[in-house]
């Protein structure tokens, strides 16, 4: 393996990320009361050994108080469903199912992507299909070199996004990519950071309605001093006359974007501090 860089890391995504999920695979099964870590990081709950739900979270023992409550577990909503479409009738009650975890500084995503396709997990309903199918194994610890080696890497990250080109909202064709992607508003000034695992439907996303755009919510509430309307106790709703002005404002808009296979969630929220975007709130604070 040569010497790690951000382009390395990103050339050899798959082997950091297989290093990785045996790394987790390979962790002792705890229940979840046990963890008490609230660093970053991802989670596998198995019932048996059996893996069935891999996630990541910025807080893992919050995560999974989230997870192993009834009222608000995705993870035991989604059994439920598989025993039920399947049609198995014998379940196993939440405190049954057993967890494991790793810290995760950088590549919490991707790790969790990684492991819905190579595990993989029945229970995941979403991401599905977005890394190729590997053979699991250690690869001498890269993985541990990668989490060491954060800082450095997202700097060098930084410099690769910035150096990219801009491109007018509707004059850019991005591919179907996992990365980063940069809005400038007219003038250059940086107003917003974002990332996905498609890069083309999130910027066909942003190009639509505004119920499903973060983005085009704070365009019209902070830019444009639009009002939300409020339908089905979701306030994410503009009359058509103020789509159109969003639309409009967005096309005096300049956007870049970059490839990237390990580390986005990382990168994003390292970016969103730095540069302190008018239109992002997450993570936008010392």
């Amino acid at each position: 393996m040569e010497k790690i860089t951000w382009k390395s890391i990103q050339n050899n995504s798959d082997q950091y990320l297989a290093d990785g999920l045996w790394k987790l695979a390979k962790s002792p099964y705890r229940s979840f009361s046990e963890i008490l870590d609230n660093s970053f990081g991802n989670y596998l709950i198995s019932h048996e050994k059996n893996p069935y739900y891999i996630g990541e979270s910025n807080d893992i023992n919050k995560r999974l108080r989230q997870q192993f409550n009834p009222t608000t577990s995705t993870f035991y909503k989604n059994y439920l469903k598989y025993l039920n479409e399947n049609n198995k009738a014998t379940s196993f009650d939440i405190e049954h199912f057993k967890v494991q975890h790793i810290q995760t500084l950088i590549g919490r995503k991707e790790i969790e992507e990684f492991g819905i396709v190579n595990l993989p997990t029945v229970l995941n309903s979403f991401q599905l299909g977005k890394r190729a199918i590997q053979t699991i194994k250690s690869f001498k610890g890269i993985w541990e070199e990668l989490q060491n080696s954060k800082s450095e890497l997202l700097v060098e990250g930084e410099k690769q996004v910035l150096k990219q080109s801009f491109y007018g909202w509707h004059d850019i064709n991005i591919p179907k990519i996992a990365g980063i992607y940069i809005i400038a508003e007219k003038g250059g000034n940086i107003i917003y950071i974002g990332e996905s695992s498609d890069l083309n439907e999130r910027h066909s996303t942003h190009s639509r309605r505004t119920y499903f755009s973060a983005l085009r919510r704070h365009i019209a509430t902070e830019k444009l001093s639009f009002e939300l309307t409020q339908r089905n106790g979701k306030k994410k709703y503009l009359e058509t006359d103020e789509e159109n002005a969003v639309n409009d404002f967005l096309r005096t808009c300049s956007v870049n974007f970059c490839p990237v296979s390990l580390g986005r969630y990382e990168l994003e929220e390292y970016l969103i501090r730095k540069h302190k975007p008018q239109l992002n709130r997450k993570g936008n604070s010392d």
